[in-house]
């Protein structure tokens, strides 16, 4: 994250409050077939792109019991300092929901995005790992043991 984007505006300042700045440069969602919905490149991306930051709802700790066996569980990211995708399948700690189409975001283990977390301030950016092409899925590794076959 570039330094204007944390740094507080005059208006934030003096307001209080910080002011979201959303960002989507070039996405959208499709349907592709045997996956379901994705995300893809509208125009010709460079790599280490900011495709999406977005904000995320937190899944607190004493509500992971009641959210993880449901569908939601697929869709999340641990959202603790130190950890990983992978320790989801503890079922503890705080959990997080990106509001965007990140959480549309198919898995890769030969990705050509990546995904950043910025867990204090409750954001998650999605970049570019690769060049994408106008067209292309764009995908990142969900980083943990899957819970379907991939291929």
């Amino acid at each position: 994250m570039s330094p204007d984007q944390l740094v507080p505006t005059p208006l934030e300042a003096e307001h209080h409050y910080r002011i979201f700045k959303p960002f989507r440069a070039g996405i959208g969602s499709a349907e592709f077939p045997g996956k379901g919905r994705g995300v893809v490149a509208l125009v010709d991306l460079p790599a280490d792109t900011l495709l999406e930051r977005c904000p995320v709802l937190i899944i607190p700790d004493r509500d992971r019991q009641a959210v993880d066996p449901t569908i939601v569980f697929t869709y999340v990211f641990m959202w603790e300092h130190g950890t990983t995708e992978q320790d989801l399948y503890q079922h503890r700690g705080r959990a997080a929901i990106a509001l965007g189409l990140t959480s549309l975001l198919n898995h890769s283990y030969t990705p050509n995005a990546r995904f950043v977390r910025h867990i204090d301030e409750r954001i998650l950016e999605i970049w570019s790992e690769t060049a994408i092409r106008a067209g292309d899925e764009i995908t990142i590794d969900y980083q943990m043991d899957l819970w379907f076959d991939p291929d």
